[in-house]
């Protein structure tokens, strides 16, 4: 007797981790201007966010970089519009999940002349050893639900003679988001450094990401006899 069963694994964990998409942009006339100023808005995080939290700058990687032209079509005059060169890089960060220093990065990043777009979600950082516990309760889950189809049927469970999964995919972080966004007043002005300060605090005690979600299906077939 064949058994098809499937098992599903979840389970929760704490973030331990912090990532962070970063985006820096910046525009000007010129090419060269651009370039000047997009180099100096990535330098400037450097010195006066990721030094003053201890972070050396080879942790910044960055996943993409290019300057582009800025144009936009007038559909009323018939003629592109040039406005200037937008210099674009974009980054990720991994911190150690810890809200103060969430905090002060807000506080850091929101006095800089250019400041960064940045958006936060949270993870962990052992997500490989947490994905085999969720597989191997996916499994017994699936074997589990065999030995009561064969029970049932007056059979006994003997072999697992083949597995089909899904990779792990979309539900390995926390559902939780935190945003530069989150440091604009409705008008979409950037709060001053103080208010900012204020309001990064504010955040430590009020904003508590959810827990990580991984989860993992296993389809099993078993023979009884």
């Amino acid at each position: 007797m064949d058994i098809m069963v499937e098992g599903v694994g979840r389970r929760f964990y704490k973030p331990n981790q912090v990532v962070l998409s970063i985006n820096f942009l910046v525009n000007d006339a010129t090419y060269e201007k651009a370039l000047e100023k997009g180099v100096k808005s990535v330098e400037d995080f450097i010195v006066l966010v990721l030094q003053k939290l201890d972070i050396a700058k080879e942790e910044l990687k960055t996943r993409s970089f290019r300057i582009s032209q800025n144009t936009r079509y007038d559909y009323e005059t018939k003629k592109t519009i040039f406005n200037g060169y937008d210099y674009t890089q974009g980054a990720t960060l991994k911190l150690d999940y810890n809200m103060e220093t969430i905090s002060e990065f807000m506080s850091l990043v929101s006095s800089l002349a250019e400041p960064p777009r940045y958006t936060m979600t949270f993870s962990i950082k052992d997500m490989e050893g947490a994905k085999k516990e969720v597989l191997a309760e996916a499994y017994n889950k699936a074997k589990e639900k065999a030995e009561t189809i064969a029970a049932a049927a007056g059979k006994q469970l003997k072999d697992c003679i083949k597995t089909d999964f899904r990779p792990f995919a979309e539900t390995v972080t926390s559902h939780s988001r935190l945003s530069d966004m989150d440091m604009l007043e409705e008008t979409g002005v950037m709060y001053k450094a103080s208010k900012a300060r204020s309001t990064a605090e504010t955040i430590q005690t009020v904003f508590t990401p959810e827990d990580v979600e991984i989860s993992e299906t296993l389809y099993c077939l078993w023979i009884a006899e």
